[in-house]
């Protein structure tokens, strides 16, 4: 249908898709935690691709432009930090099984194989007014590459502690 007319915008919008409602699920940690990450999480973004483009020269300087590799970029999420840093605390144990500080370590995770299961997947919902899933991602191989540090300070006193988490992952598929 061809937007030729207001009405005609009003029905394809709709009520339009709003950018505070959304959930994001954690997968590989208990039920509690999961639960909680999901209330708590106050910011992240449907993710991102790029398709790489190879140029390949021909006749009279001319450019063919093919597709390339996909490639995914790191997600952040913002998330509200609860009192007792339970969600905190849980990512970087999750971060420190991925990498140690001691080299020496043979029980540390690596992220191309061995037993790197805590997560698998992240799923990022977008939801309509009634609450309900009109589109999602599941994101592949996710861990925490980055956790933001906390601003401490006594000039803030009426607001909550948040911290970002910078996910890294490979690929994501669509729901």
């Amino acid at each position: 249908m061809a937007i030729t007319t207001i009405q005609n915008l009003k029905d394809v919008l709709n009520t339009g898709a709003r950018s505070n409602l959304f959930r994001v699920t954690l997968s590989g940690l208990t039920t509690d935690l999961n639960e909680s990450f999901t209330y708590l999480c106050k910011a992240a973004q449907l993710p991102g691709s790029t398709v790489g483009v190879i140029e390949v020269p021909f006749a009279a300087g001319r450019r063919f432009k093919a597709a390339g590799d996909r490639t995914f970029a790191d997600w952040t999420t913002t998330v509200i930090n609860d009192s007792n840093h339970t969600i905190r605390e849980a990512l970087e144990n999750l971060q420190k099984e991925y990498g140690t500080t001691d080299y020496n370590s043979t029980t540390s995770k690596t992220l191309t194989g061995g037993d790197a299961t805590d997560f698998s997947s992240i799923l990022v919902e977008q939801l309509n007014q009634a609450g309900e899933v009109v589109y999602g991602y599941t994101l592949v191989n996710c861990w925490p590459s980055d956790i933001s540090t906390i601003d401490l300070s006594y000039d803030s006193t009426d607001t909550l502690e948040e911290f970002t988490v910078t996910w890294s992952y490979d690929y994501f598929t669509f729901e």
